[in-house]
This record gives structure tokens, C-alpha cells and sequence, in this order.
């Protein structure tokens, strides 16, 4: 009950801030809303780094790359996790979660959606391997 006191407290803070209007965690999200976009993300094993993860755009290949996010506007990740370990891609602001696309286990798949509600820098990470699984959001 505590958490969840905590975590409701937390997000109308965020809320109030202006940092983020809606977010939607889990395969739920993909669908709602008139506009979006749509970003690719897959766990990829690279063994040149320890622990040896990194992000991939499955479009273009890209290792850990910025996603680019239009303000005021759905924005939603799907995640790939072809690995045999768990990952949790997780967004946040200066630090704090403001949205997860919740454990992810081998072999399935999740997402992340989010309507950015102004301008600025979101950081992306693996709850579990945060050193090297890690992107930035560019919100325009």
C-alpha cells in the first residue's frame, strides 16, 4: 500500500510538472491514441562489453541509439528480447522513473509508450544492465 501510495504520489508530481502528460507501460499501450511513433528496440548480446548487452534499432542498427520524440505526441517503443536473460527497458528525467516497459523475459516482448508534453532530454536504460544498455530520448 506504501509503494503505491509513494508511486501515485510521484507520478501527479511529474504530472504537475509538465514533464510528461500521459505514459502507458506494457503491451496495452500499442493502438491508443491518433498519432504516434513507433520506435524498435531489441536486447542484443555483445560480448566487447561486460555485462554484455546492448540496445539495437532493429530498423537501421544502430547500437543504443537517440530516439527522436515529437512533443504532444504518442510516442511508443517496442521491445525485443531475443536473449536468455531479463530486461526492463526503463525512461527517465534527472534521474527519476517516469515510465517502464516492466520485465521482459526471454524469447517475448514489451513496449513503452509516452506523450512527452514539452521539450528537452529523457534518458533510456536496462534496469539490469544500465551501464551499456542506455540511449537518449531527444524530445523536439
Amino acid at each position: 500500500m506504501q509503494k503505491t501510495s509513494a508511486l501515485v504520489i510521484g507520478l501527479t508530481a511529474l504530472l504537475l510538472l509538465g514533464l510528461v502528460s500521459t505514459y502507458t507501460t506494457n503491451r496495452e499501450a500499442f493502438g491508443q491514441g491518433v498519432s504516434k511513433n513507433v520506435f524498435q528496440l531489441s536486447a542484443k548480446l555483445d560480448n566487447s562489453v561486460n555485462p554484455p548487452f546492448r540496445w539495437v534499432n532493429t530498423t537501421n542498427g544502430v547500437i543504443n541509439p537517440t530516439l527522436n520524440f515529437i512533443v504532444n505526441t504518442n510516442d511508443v517503443i517496442k521491445i525485443q528480447n531475443p536473449t536468455q536473460v531479463l530486461h526492463q527497458l526503463i525512461i527517465d528525467v534527472n534521474g527519476k522513473q517516469i515510465a517502464t516497459s516492466k520485465d521482459i523475459t526471454p524469447g517475448s516482448s514489451g513496449l513503452v509508450s509516452i506523450k512527452p508534453n514539452m521539450t528537452g532530454a529523457f534518458g533510456y536504460h536496462c534496469l539490469y544492465h544500465p551501464d551499456t544498455m542506455k540511449g537518449i530520448i531527444q524530445v523536439n
